[in-house]
């Protein structure tokens, strides 16, 4: 069963930043975009959600689909991506490398206090990966101890796996900065195991069907999460036009067009809420 309890956190973030802040006359955070007509998307250039398409220059994803759908309606066509590691991607976005961030990137009570998240965009959930045939004969957390297990940097995923080796020195936990990498430690026998994103891990093997690894059937205790997208706390104003066109973009069933487009099936397992998205 999803996470209720990461869903009351976010929808409580939510309601918190809309209550305790309101656009002032000195923010031009939404007429700037609009002047410029382009949003720059803070992303570690990760596949399927935000990243440039190599042979085709173009920038895509699930994440950018929404966000494309979400500014053309506000008079803003262009979508420019700004890559930067996950570790680093609020950093980059308060230092003003980019407008928002849009990356897969989950609603937390942490980052809430040092950016401000829009309202749900879809839900997400974990994958617990391991090479083709699983010789740890890893099936859950609890056969970690002896094992070398890893995620990338800056994600909920590896905040886990850092909590259980803190307790249990026998866990051996490596971080890398993408994807890519992780998959490269599996296919090599470095690495026993990986928790990651689900979409990934399933866009991963859909693109590539002989990578030599498996995902295996389990529910990680972490459980799902909200994905929003993040904004300075000073720009109020985009952050609220961003959340109007993301809630007409659920109502109208345009997220479950995205999320058909990229293979993300049954649409129904990634709705932020379970009333959401049917349409009118």
């Amino acid at each position: 069963m999803p996470s209720k309890r990461s869903f009351l956190v976010a929808a409580s973030l939510c309601a918190a930043a809309i209550a305790s802040s309101g656009a002032n006359a000195a923010d031009e955070s939404l007429s700037r975009v609009q002047a410029a007509k382009k949003v720059v998307v803070c992303s570690s250039n990760d596949v399927p959600y935000a990243y440039k398409n190599p042979a085709s220059g173009k920038v895509e994803g699930t994440d950018i689909d929404m966000v494309r759908a979400i500014f053309e309606p506000l008079g803003v066509p262009e979508i420019e991506l700004y890559e930067v590691p996950i570790s680093g991607i609020i950093s980059a976005l308060n230092t003003s490398r980019c407008d928002m961030i849009s990356d897969n990137i989950a609603i937390t009570v942490k980052r809430s206090e040092q950016i401000a998240f829009s309202a749900p965009m879809y839900r997400a959930g974990q994958a617990l990966v391991v090479p083709k045939g699983n010789p740890a004969k890893i099936k859950s957390e609890g056969d970690f101890p002896g094992h070398t297990v890893g995620s990338y940097l800056g994600t909920i995923q590896l905040d886990w796996l850092n909590k259980m080796a803190a307790a249990d020195p026998t866990i051996t936990v490596k971080a890398y900065k993408n994807i890519p990498q992780i998959l490269a430690e599996l296919r090599a026998g470095r690495l026993d195991a990986a928790a990651f994103d689900d979409m990934v891990a399933a866009d991963a093997l859909k693109n590539d069907p002989t990578l030599p690894v498996e995902i295996l059937d389990y529910k990680m205790p972490i459980g799902d999460y909200a994905v929003g997208a993040g904004f300075r706390k000073d720009d109020v104003a985009l952050r609220q036009a961003f959340d109007e066109q993301n809630r007409q973009l659920q109502l109208s069933g345009g997220l479950r067009k995205v999320l058909e487009k990229w293979g993300l099936l049954p649409v129904e397992r990634y709705f932020p809420f379970p009333n959401c998205c049917s349409g009118h």
